[in-house]
């Protein structure tokens, strides 16, 4: 499942959730709130279980952890094994060296709440795209931690931008006027 079929998925519960809370029958909503919370709670009792056993195995805890869709399932009932932290600066050090074939350094400044900061540098300016480096860092984060709230990246070119090395003067034919 990728990130737009889950947001699909989330997407339906909500609405689902705001039709219960429109019910006007008071009993029937209720009573739909109570069968919703109790799936909630028996959800994230088993996950709880899932990650108490796979604890044992680092390496199947950590695979389990990197999976996009368990990875929000274990964020939403706050069972995640690893800390936010943690899993970012693991996520940084997955993309570095992507990037680093690209001419681009990455850097983790902070993770501050649910903020997080990053600052990249093209050692070649001109030669990437930022648009998609700019992509690739926030899905990768939203993967690892999608209860980011905003991403920062310093050392993006705006957009549109041409770097100076990059034009290149016009060349005049010879006896030709400008």
């Amino acid at each position: 499942m990728n990130n737009s079929e889950f947001e699909a998925y989330t997407q339906k519960i909500e609405r689902a959730l705001d039709e219960v809370n429109t019910l006007a029958d008071d009993r029937a909503r209720s009573s739909a709130t109570a069968l919703i919370e109790a799936l909630m709670d028996l959800h994230g009792a088993a996950m709880a279980r899932m990650v108490e056993l796979l604890s044992e195995s680092r390496e199947s805890l950590s695979k389990v952890a990197d999976d996009p869709l368990i990875c929000g399932m274990l964020v939403l009932y706050g069972v995640h094994p690893f800390s936010l932290k943690d899993r970012i600066e693991r996520t940084v050090e997955k993309l570095r060296p992507k990037l680093q074939k690209q001419g681009t350094s990455l850097e983790l400044v902070s993770t501050d709440n649910d903020v997080v900061r990053i600052k990249i540098q093209n050692s070649q300016p001109g030669t990437q795209a930022n648009g998609a480096v700019q992509s690739a860092i926030e899905q990768a984060i939203r993967e690892a931690a999608p209860e980011v709230a905003e991403i920062a990246i310093a050392g993006l070119l705006p957009s549109g931008f041409v770097p100076l090395n990059m034009i290149q003067p016009a060349m005049r034919c010879e006896g030709e006027a400008i």
